[in-house]
């Protein structure tokens, strides 16, 4: 396969900074941003998608209906302080507690996800309509949006400078574009170490905080506002339970108790995870590293933009 250049720069690199899964990240010197190259073809990443191939199930993103949703009024409440109400549609909605979130906030919402198994959870559990399909205009009948949301996902786009530009021509006058990311085009590489994965092949783009900003000027939208939070905190704190809780998981012996030690030891885990792990990830995250963020450590960061062509 060919390699392929910097989106920004249109320029060639060879700096590999990650490697992971048979994928090469190279490091633009230019802009910093962070690509896979060369890039998987568009119909294998889409096939990954739908058939529940990627690094995160559809299961452990419907069972993490507490953590999601506790994310999810952290972000709205952002974006209350900007639109109040109105329509919004949700990229990459997995499933859907986001949106039901902002429904219960009377933001009248809308959904898509490659994830069959995810979109369905959505549509039918939750009754929100959500579309399996990549991003297109025509879709929801060429419905306009007065917000258009993603998180975690932007890293996941095929063409991000191209599903922006859809992105725009969605969304009603002034209507606001915001989304959450990671900022590890800008982190310096001995924090590296504190990522357990970089999920390679389904993230394909880590930016830079100046890409983000060249990437909504490219494309028509006005940056109204940036919330930064340090997660490497949340980052060595995972490392430090995951290994706890692996230390104490009971041995599995062969036998008709398996089963029993199993469930057990997961039925434990899954009401520690939910309850006391993922609010002090939260807290950690969003109250904590909202406070402590550092040039060149790990951040996931909000944007919120507006349309102005």
């Amino acid at each position: 396969m060919k390699k392929n250049n910097c989106i920004f720069c249109d320029l060639p690199n060879n700096h590999i900074v990650i490697q992971e899964n048979g994928y090469d990240g190279i490091q633009c010197s230019q802009c910093d941003l962070i690509y896979i190259s060369p890039q998987p073809p568009f119909a294998e990443i889409v096939n990954m998608y739908s058939h529940d191939m990627a690094h995160l199930t559809a299961a452990s993103h419907i069972s993490a209906s507490f953590a999601k949703r506790l994310y999810a009024k952290h972000s709205i409440s952002l974006i209350r302080k900007f639109i109040k109400t109105g329509t919004m549609l949700e990229i990459g909605a997995g499933a859907g507690y986001f949106l039901d979130e902002a429904r219960n906030k009377s933001f009248d919402v809308y959904g898509i996800e490659l994830n069959l198994i995810q979109a369905a959870f959505t549509r039918e559990t939750l009754k929100i309509p959500c579309e399996v399909s990549t991003l297109d205009a025509s879709l929801f009948g060429g419905k306009k949006f007065d917000i258009i949301y993603l998180c975690d996902v932007i890293s996941h786009l095929y063409d991000p400078i191209s599903e922006f530009c859809k992105i725009n021509t969605m969304l009603n006058r002034h209507g606001f574009l915001v989304f959450e990311t990671g900022n590890l085009g800008d982190v310096k590489k001995e924090y590296y170490r504190h990522f357990s994965k970089f999920q390679y092949p389904d993230h394909l783009f880590f930016f830079s905080e100046n890409n983000l900003r060249e990437l909504l000027r490219k494309k028509g939208f006005a940056l109204v506002a940036i919330y930064r939070y340090s997660i490497l905190l949340q980052l060595i704190l995972t490392e430090k339970i995951n290994s706890i809780l692996h230390f104490f998981k009971p041995p599995i012996k062969d036998g008709k108790d398996k089963q029993f030690v199993e469930k057990a030891y997961n039925y434990g885990f899954n009401i520690t995870s939910n309850f006391f792990i993922d609010y002090f990830s939260y807290f950690i995250r969003y109250k904590v590293g909202y406070v402590v963020p550092r040039k060149g450590r790990p951040q996931t960061v909000i944007i919120v933009a507006r349309k102005i062509n």
